[in-house]
C-alpha cells in the first residue's frame, strides 16, 4: 500500500473516514484505473476485480469525480443491479456534484421525469434500464458497471410470443410486415431444428434481415408504451432481433427425454452502447470476464494491488445428503422430510448465532417454507430473517439481487446445494460476454451431451460466481487496514466435490475443513483437482516441486502439462506450472508467482 496516496485520499474524501486504510487503497485504485481508460491510457473495455468489501463502489464514485475535474464535459452512466445502490451513489454523487449535475431512475422511482433525469451529464441506473431504453445512452462517453453478467438484455422466446407480436403489429398497424417476417423467421428455424437430432442450432444469414433491423432500431416501445400487452411479447421480439444482428441468437430444445417438446429462442445483448469506454467491478476475479477474452484486467490493479488476507476465512464443505430427484419434486413428503432433517442438522451443529442462509429458491418453496415457517401458498418475500435452534436467520435464495451490507454482520454463511442454471444460458453468456456471433460450428460444442470447451469453463465460473456472491454478504466484507478479511465461516454444499476444490482456490490463505457427521464427506474425483488441493494445503509462499507432488499422490503430472498451464484455479492460488528440461536444476515446479 502507498501511505502517500491514501492519505490525500482520506484528504480529498474526509467522509469516508470509516474505511480501513486498505479499502482506501483498494478504492483509490478503482479511481485510477476508471481516470486512465478515460484518458487512454488504458484501453477497454477493462474489468477490475476487487472482492467484496474492497470498497470499489466507493472508488467508482471517487473516478467519476476524478473524470470530471479532468474533463468537465464528459457525460457518464453508472449501472448496478440494485435499487438501493442506485439511490445510495446518487446521494453521494449529487452531493459533491449538484443534483442539477446528477440524474438517477429505477423501476420504483415513479416520481422522477425520466426525460429530465437522463439530460443530466451524469446518470445512475439499474441494469434493467439497458434493454428496454435502446439509444437512451447513446451519449455517454464512460460506462462503470457494477457486474457486466448482469446487465445484458435477455429474452427467451416461444414461437407462440412471435405470433402474438405479429398479431399486435397487424391490429395496430404498426410495423405489421416486419413482425410479419419476425414470425416467418422463427417458424423457419422451429422447422429447421425439429428436422435434425441438434439440441442447438444457429441462424443464417443474419446481416441480411433488413425487417430484424428496422425493427431492432427503428420501433420505439416507449411511443406505444400505453398500447402494448403487459405480456411484453413485443419488447421481448425487439430484443430478438437486435440480438439477432448481432449473431447473439440460437434455438434450442431445452431440458426434454422425448420428442413433444416446445423450442425456445434465447437472445441476449449487452447493450452497453460504448463498450470501448466500459469499465466492469468485479467481486468475484474476473473468471467470466477472462474466459469471455473481450475484457482484460485493468494494470492498476494488476501491477500495484494486492488481494487481501482470506486467513480469518474458514470455508467448511458439507456432506451432499443425496436426496432423490431434481429439486422440482422435493415437495414429495420424503425428499421434504430429508431436506429438514438435514437442515436441521445442520443449524445444530454449527457454533454461529448470526447467520445469513441460502439456498435454490426451488428448494425453499418445495421443500422448506414449513420448516422455517414461512407462508405454503402466495410468493414469499425474501430476504426474511427467522429464528431457529438458537440462531437469528437471514433467509434468502441464490439467485435474489440484494446490497450486500445489509449482512455484514453475519459471522457465518451458508450455501446450500448449487444455482444451477440450463446449459443454454451459459451458451448465452459466453457469446454475449465475448462479443461474438452464435455460429453451428462453435454450438457443437453445446450439442454433446455434456457442456464441453469455454462453454462448459464459463458453466463452472457462474456455480462458483453465485457462490462467492453469497459469501461475501458476511462478515468477510469487513476488511481491516492490514487487509485482513473478518472472521467468518462459510458453511457449502455442492454437489460437485471438484467444485469445492475450486472455490477454496479463490480465497488465498483460507483455511478449509469439513463439516462430518451427518455423512462423509465426499473427495474431489481427478487428477488435477486433486493437485489443487494439495497445493492449497502447502506453505505459501515457495516454490513445490513437482516431484513433491507426485510423490504425495502417486501421480504421473508429466501428462497433464497443458491442462496445468492454462489453469484458472492454479493461477488464483498463485502459482503457475513450469514444465521440467534436460540439466541440473530444471526440474518441473509449481512456480510461486505471489
Amino acid at each position: 500500500m502507498d501511505p502517500e496516496a491514501i492519505k490525500r485520499r482520506r484528504q480529498q474524501q474526509p467522509e469516508c473516514s470509516y474505511l480501513s486504510d486498505w479499502q482506501t487503497y483498494s478504492a483509490g485504485i478503482v479511481a485510477t484505473s476508471i481516470h486512465n481508460l478515460i484518458c487512454g491510457m488504458e484501453s477497454g473495455p477493462l474489468y477490475i476485480p476487487m472482492p467484496t468489501g474492497s470498497g470499489k463502489t466507493t472508488g467508482a464514485i471517487w473516478g467519476i469525480l476524478d473524470v470530471l475535474e479532468a474533463y468537465p464535459d464528459k457525460r457518464i452512466c453508472f449501472l448496478t443491479p440494485y435499487k438501493k445502490s442506485v439511490d445510495s451513489v446518487f446521494s453521494a454523487l449529487s452531493e459533491k456534484l449538484g443534483p442539477e449535475v446528477v440524474g438517477h431512475y429505477h423501476s420504483d422511482a415513479t416520481i422522477f421525469d425520466k426525460a429530465e433525469e437522463l439530460a443530466r451529464q451524469v446518470v445512475v441506473l439499474t441494469h434493467s434500464f439497458i434493454p428496454y431504453n435502446k439509444g437512451k445512452l447513446d451519449d455517454r462517453d464512460l460506462f462503470i458497471v457494477d457486474e457486466a453478467i448482469y446487465s445484458t438484455g435477455e429474452a427467451t422466446l416461444k414461437l407462440q410470443h412471435f405470433a402474438a407480436a405479429r398479431s399486435w403489429a397487424t391490429s395496430n398497424n404498426i410495423m405489421p410486415d416486419e413482425f410479419g417476417a419476425a414470425y416467418e423467421y422463427a417458424h423457419a428455424m422451429d422447422v429447421e431444428l425439429r428436422e435434425t437430432d441438434k439440441k442447438f442450432i444457429a441462424p443464417q444469414n443474419h446481416n441480411e434481415l433488413v425487417w430484424a433491423k428496422c425493427i431492432a432500431n427503428d420501433f420505439k416501445s416507449e411511443v406505444y408504451r400505453q398500447k402494448i400487452p403487459q405480456d411484453n411479447n413485443v419488447d421481448r421480439v425487439q430484443i430478438f432481433c437486435e440480438a439477432l444482428c448481432e449473431g447473439l441468437v440460437f434455438l434450442a430444445k431445452g431440458a426434454t427425454g422425448n420428442d413433444n417438446y416446445d423450442p425456445f429462442y434465447s437472445a441476449a445483448v449487452l447493450g452497453i452502447p460504448n463498450l470501448q469506454n466500459t469499465a466492469v467491478l468485479s467481486a468475484t476475479g474476473g473468471m467470466l470476464y477472462d474466459i469471455a477474452g473481450s475484457f482484460k484486467q485493468d494494470s492498476s490493479s494488476k501491477n500495484d494491488w494486492k488481494p487481501p488476507s482470506f486467513e480469518h476465512l474458514t470455508l467448511v464443505q458439507l456432506p451432499n445428503p443425496d436426496i432423490h430427484g431434481q429439486y422440482s419434486s422435493w415437495s414429495h413428503p420424503t425428499s421434504r422430510s430429508q431436506a429438514i432433517r438435514y437442515v436441521d442438522w445442520l443449524l445444530s451443529q454449527i457454533p454461529e448465532a448470526q447467520v445469513y442462509l441460502t439456498v435454490p429458491n426451488q428448494v425453499l418453496v418445495q421443500a422448506l417454507s414449513s420448516y422455517f415457517g414461512l407462508p405454503q401458498r402466495g410468493e414469499i418475500e425474501l430476504p426474511t430473517i427467522v429464528e431457529n435452534n438458537g440462531k437469528t436467520i437471514h433467509l434468502s435464495h441464490h439467485s435474489l439481487s440484494i446490497g450486500s451490507n445489509d449482512f455484514k454482520d453475519c459471522d457465518a454463511v451458508i450455501y446450500l446445494w448449487d444455482n444451477h442454471l440450463p446449459k443454454s444460458v451459459s451458451v448465452q453468456r459466453f457469446h454475449t460476454l465475448a462479443d461474438e456471433p452464435v455460429t453451428d460450428e462453435q454450438l457443437e460444442d453445446a450439442n454433446n451431451r455434456y457442456l464441453v470447451g469455454d462453454y462448459r469453463r464459463i458453466r463452472e465460473a457462474q456455480y462458483l460466481d453465485n457462490m462467492m456472491q453469497q459469501i461475501g454478504r458476511g462478515t468477510v466484507r469487513n476488511i481491516d487496514n492490514q487487509g485482513n478479511v473478518g472472521t467468518m465461516s462459510a458453511y457449502v454444499l455442492t454437489e460437485q466435490p471438484n467444485r469445492f476444490v475450486s472455490l477454496t482456490a479463490q480465497y488465498r490463505e483460507c483455511q478449509v475443513s469439513c463439516l462430518e457427521g451427518y455423512k462423509a464427506v465426499t473427495q474431489p474425483k481427478g487428477t488435477v483437482a486433486r493437485i489443487i488441493q494439495y497445493l492449497g494445503r502447502c506453505e505459501r509462499g515457495q516454490d513445490i516441486p513437482a516431484a513433491q507432488v507426485q510423490e504425495a499422490l502417486n501421480i504421473q503430472i508429466r501428462k497433464l502439462k497443458s491442462d496445468l498451464e492454462n489453469d484458472w484455479d492454479l493461477m488464483m492460488l498463485g502459482y503457475e506450472y513450469k514444465s521440467g528440461s534436460k540439466g541440473r536444476g530444471h526440474s518441473a515446479v509449481f512456480k510461486w508467482t505471489g
